[in-house]
């Protein structure tokens, strides 16, 4: 868990460095594909269950923050246009792995085929929730700014507002006949705490690599 989210935090810095505003587009379409492919699987911290896409999800939204505050907000919806095409596109790609047949010989193809067609939900609901939620975390992110400027608090009060979505209210779509409802709703619930602890991290490394001081155009 740990080791994702470090590759995923050194990803996005090293491509900002190195592209700058492009480098974010780039690390956009990387993270939406990491994110959506690993929200299939559900893993164990601290003894609790969480869905392990949380982790490059948190990533993928440091991102727009770092968009919002060394650029231009009005721009801001190319990027979210790019994930959403980017996670269309990995759905459609996901449901054409499902109508292929593989050898017998080929076991971890069989593996991944079964994985896919038994949460075929997701490939729809995912999208959808996280393109709300990237919508509501800009306009809370940009709200909270203009009452204050701590950058790590913006963060931190924009993921206890909007985190519910994309964790409690997918787990609940995503997973519904597969887990019954209580448990559907406390995977949600352990995934947004860890969801928490992580943007915390990511807050203190917007806050390093962008420093105190807001800049807008």
């Amino acid at each position: 868990l740990i080791m994702i989210f470090l590759i995923n935090t050194l990803l996005i810095y090293f491509l900002y460095k190195t592209l700058e505003k492009r480098g974010l587009y780039f690390a956009v379409v990387i993270l939406s594909i990491l994110s959506f492919i690993m929200s299939f699987k559900i893993t164990s911290v601290f003894k609790m269950n969480i869905n392990l896409g949380i982790v490059p999800l948190v990533s993928l939204l440091s991102i727009y923050y770092i968009y919002l505050i060394k650029y231009s907000k009005k721009d801001i919806k190319q990027m979210i246009i790019i994930s959403l095409v980017t996670n269309i596109i990995t759905a459609l790609l996901i449901t054409t792995l499902n109508y292929y047949i593989p050898a017998i010989t080929e076991t971890i193809s069989i593996n991944i085929e079964g994985t896919f067609k038994y949460h075929y939900k997701i490939l729809i609901i995912y999208p959808l929730i996280i393109l709300f939620s990237e919508y509501l975390i800009i306009k809370f992110y940009t709200f909270i700014t203009e009452l204050q400027n701590n950058i790590i608090i913006s963060v931190i009060l924009s993921y206890i507002i909007t985190g519910l979505i994309y964790t409690v209210i997918f787990s609940v779509l995503g997973y519904i006949n597969i887990f019954d409802f209580k448990s559907s709703i406390f995977l949600g619930i352990t995934t947004y705490i860890i969801g928490l602890l992580i943007t915390l991290i990511s807050a203190l490394f917007i806050n390093y690599i962008m420093g105190s001081k807001k800049v807008r155009k």
